[in-house]
């Protein structure tokens, strides 16, 4: 996308019933349903996944911490449909509406925001506090050891690994909110904040990965055992990540691409972004 208004689409519908900020909210309230029934399911096959975790068990068997999690995402879910209502009652599906009230998706993404950085008393605050500090450690590509968590720091990067893409969403839309004279309910501009500035958002992930599998290349190096290895599953899955730089490069080169400064031909790029996508 271009950010040119004269050669942009009218909103299709389904933007019109469901703008940016809105799939990002949804997508993310989605995500914690699904954690709560893989919780559920897990249990059922008798597996504790909060001691793999090393996460505290205290009044899990009064609470568990499945039930739990639906409380979060039951709690997140239900001022999402009520902000979805009202936009919905507002718009009735125009354009002009529905670029005017981005306040209200934009107010739903602040108050998700805040239900996951705010340790509130009734929402599993000891599980907020973990959720933080793991976040915190795994945001410059650390890792714990095996006997503190390290399974639930690579579960937690592999998290933000999917989420790459709605991230990089989270910020176009906030770019275009703060943006004078631009709506973040109308057509997504991802080069907004600059060219590479999503890019860069959507790799960040991937390297917090890749920085953890050197770091376990590493360590398995300085102490090897029997079962770890010479450390070379650590050097594979830091190959994986990596490749994932290549095509988020290419794809920045194609959303502002001039021939002239690039030297490559529009198809031959497609090209060489396609081979990268499928390697």
């Amino acid at each position: 996308m271009d950010g040119d208004p004269a050669v942009e689409p009218e909103l299709d519908t389904f933007s019109l019933i469901l703008p940016l900020p809105y799939r990002i909210g949804v997508i993310f309230v989605l995500g914690v349903w699904a954690w709560g029934v893989n919780l559920h399911y897990l249990s059922l096959l008798k597996i504790d996944v909060p001691a793999l975790i090393k996460y505290s068990s205290r009044s899990s068997t009064i609470h568990p911490h499945h039930q739990r999690t639906y409380r979060l995402a039951a709690t997140a879910s239900l001022p999402l449909i009520g902000s979805l209502l009202l936009y919905w009652i507002i718009t009735h599906g125009q354009r002009s509406l529905v670029i005017a009230w981005d306040i209200l998706p934009q107010s739903y993404l602040l108050l998700l925001a805040l239900l996951f950085l705010l340790p509130l008393q009734r929402l599993s605050p000891t599980g907020r506090y973990r959720f933080l500090s793991t976040l915190k450690r795994v945001s410059v590509g650390g890792i714990a050891e095996a006997g503190d968590g390290k399974f639930g720091d690579i579960l937690m990067a592999d998290v933000l690994t999917s989420y790459a893409k709605v991230l990089g969403d989270w910020f176009v839309a906030g770019c275009m909110f703060f943006t004078p004279g631009v709506s973040s309910t109308n057509k997504p501009d991802r080069s907004c904040g600059g060219a590479y500035m999503v890019p860069l958002i959507i790799s960040i992930p991937s390297m917090i990965r890749l920085r953890q599998c050197l770091i376990e290349f590493t360590r398995v190096r300085k102490a090897p055992t029997p079962s770890s290895g010479w450390g070379g599953q650590h050097l594979a899955n830091a190959l994986k990540y990596s490749s994932a730089f290549p095509v988020v490069i290419l794809s920045a080169l194609q959303r502002g691409y001039d021939p002239n400064k690039i030297g490559m031909s529009e198809t031959g790029l497609f090209r060489l972004w396609y081979a990268k996508l499928w390697s």
